[in-house]
């Protein structure tokens, strides 16, 4: 069973060091496929939308298939939209190949859990997604850093073609260990869809979209903004990294504490703020080497610990669909760091560097406002004299 895990969370790995090593990369990319570091931008975007989008589509169209056959789909779709960047000759190409890797992580992680959770005894099926969501966590930590550091030293397309390495490895594991399962029970767009007619799951969904987009409208451009702290050396910006995916295992760890401690509305209401001005002065202050590390550890540690009490505040708005919401959830997550791109993109062609920052704000702000009237929500949907959801209970859901 361990390494029927490990192989699902190696797939894990390659989807998250894809989804994080291109924004380092854009530089020499845009260079080499003649377009201008906004334009290469969009390149983060297309992956991104065509995960939030192709989701709950291809959730519709293939999720009664058994797991492993869409696994091992996802996971050739996924490695072949890598091999279209990598191998780009022109931007289009290059879009057309982030789009169809796209698509492919979006059916991954969902079935690799189910999977997981179906080879695990009950007792131990908790421990068996934190396993597969590890791979992810350990993809920020190690396959981000490498990633760009094999890209600075030997090309951007040698970023992708790890990332297609790693795709095929995965492809053989699955092929080689993971049983075959039933599939769940067939359903349409239309019902996956139904949770947004809940204005609280809504309005939760878009807090969760902008607190996501002000930090991706950073990440997306980290290449520009720690230019002054870099000067371009591939092995300070790999040490940055490294500080980012060191703040994101800090995160996600503290965050499950404090959520058991204090519940989900009471740890966003912290986390929030303090996020908001982690992306605002990172574009300004991050000018030293020095003032990079501590900024970037502390911006990736509240960037970490956006997603689960928000993803607990959304199930405990709409309990009886739960699985429907938390695969709303994860669409919203791409779709923050898409329309981050696009933010960013604004932000450094009006105003550089700093702009970035101050369109972060913007977002923040906007996130700021929405999870306010979330909160208003939740209290008229408390009946009167109720008294508020334990902490605990809160972080077990």
């Amino acid at each position: 069973m361990r390494l029927r895990l490990l192989i699902l969370a190696l797939g894990n790995f390659a989807m998250g060091v894809d989804t994080f090593v291109i924004a380092p990369i854009l530089d020499p990319l845009a260079h080499d496929l003649g377009v201008s570091r906004t334009t290469a931008g969009w390149l983060i975007t297309a992956f991104a939308l065509a995960y939030a989008i192709g989701g709950p589509v291809l959730a519709a169209a293939f999720g009664d298939r058994p797991p492993r056959r869409v696994l091992l789909g996802a996971l050739v779709v996924f490695a072949a939209g890598n091999v279209l960047t990598a191998t780009a000759l022109d931007y289009p190409w290059a879009v057309a190949g982030r789009l169809v890797a796209g698509a492919g992580a979006s059916m991954y992680t969902a079935n690799a859990l189910a999977a997981a959770r179906a080879i695990s005894p009950p007792e131990r099926q908790g421990r068996a997604a934190a396993v597969v969501v590890g791979g992810l966590t350990t993809a920020i930590v190690l396959g981000l850093p490498l990633g760009a550091l094999l890209g600075a030293h030997a090309g951007w397309r040698a970023s992708l073609w790890l990332v297609v390495g790693l795709g095929v490895v995965a492809v053989a594991g699955v092929a080689a260990v993971v049983p075959h399962l039933p599939g769940a029970p067939k359903t349409s767009v239309r019902t996956r869809l139904t949770p947004l007619s809940d204005v609280r799951v809504v309005t939760i969904l878009l807090a969760t979209w902008l607190c996501l987009s002000m930090s991706w409208t950073v990440y997306n451009y980290i290449d520009e903004v720690m230019k002054p702290a870099a000067h371009g050396h591939a092995g300070r910006n790999s040490v940055i990294l490294v500080c980012f995916g060191a703040g994101a295992v800090v995160g996600n760890l503290l965050v499950g504490r404090l959520t058991d401690r204090f519940g989900a509305a009471r740890t966003i209401v912290c986390v929030a703020p303090l996020l908001t001005v982690a992306v605002t002065v990172v574009p300004l202050l991050a000018t030293t080497m020095a003032a990079a590390v501590v900024l970037v550890t502390c911006w990736g540690m509240l960037h970490w610990m956006v997603n689960v009490p928000q993803q607990l505040r959304v199930t405990a708005a709409a309990p009886q669909t739960a699985p429907l919401v938390l695969g709303l959830h994860q669409s919203t997550i791409y779709l923050g760091i898409s329309t981050g791109g696009v933010i960013g993109a604004i932000g450094f062609s009006t105003g550089g560097r700093h702009g970035i920052g101050y369109g972060a704000l913007c977002a923040g702000l906007a996130a700021l406002g929405l999870l306010a009237l979330t909160f208003r929500l939740d209290r008229r949907e408390r009946p009167a004299g109720a008294a508020p959801e334990p902490a605990a209970t809160a972080g077990r859901l």
